[in-house]
């Protein structure tokens, strides 16, 4: 039997990690964790890769496999992992987008139909503001 007056640590430190275990942290958006990651990222490096992305041809841009490529070597560069699976989906994607050189796809739509869950409002929301229709 425990004495009158004793406080026992075993309680209130099960009490605090009861407590611990129900907050929720909510996790970055991709779009944060790219930023993080860009900012470690030599920029003469991603100055390089902005002017290959500028010096594509508009042939270049029509070729889904050149795009892959290119999409592929960025992320090496960058050291973001992207495995297989996800570079198809994006390439699904981009295909769906541009089909018949015309950009006018709905962002939105684009990531519900290939993002399977995994673009969080945040993100979508910022991949909004590059995307813009031609009128």
């Amino acid at each position: 039997m425990p004495k009158k007056g004793k406080n026992t640590s075993k309680n209130t430190s099960k009490a605090q990690g009861t407590a611990n275990n129900n907050q929720q942290t909510t996790p970055p958006s991709l779009g944060d964790q790219l930023k993080d990651r860009l900012k470690n990222v030599n920029k003469g490096g991603l100055l390089g890769m902005l002017g290959q992305v500028q010096k594509t041809t508009p042939d270049t841009w029509k070729d889904p496999e050149a795009v892959k490529e290119m999409a592929k070597k960025f992320a090496e560069q960058l050291k973001i992992p992207v495995n297989e699976d996800r570079l198809n989906q994006f390439m699904k994607a981009y295909k769906d987008a541009t089909k018949g050189g015309n950009p006018n796809a709905n962002v939105e739509d684009l990531v519900k139909k290939y993002g399977k869950g995994q673009v969080d409002d945040k993100t979508l929301k910022e991949m909004q503001k590059f995307i813009k229709p031609k009128d």
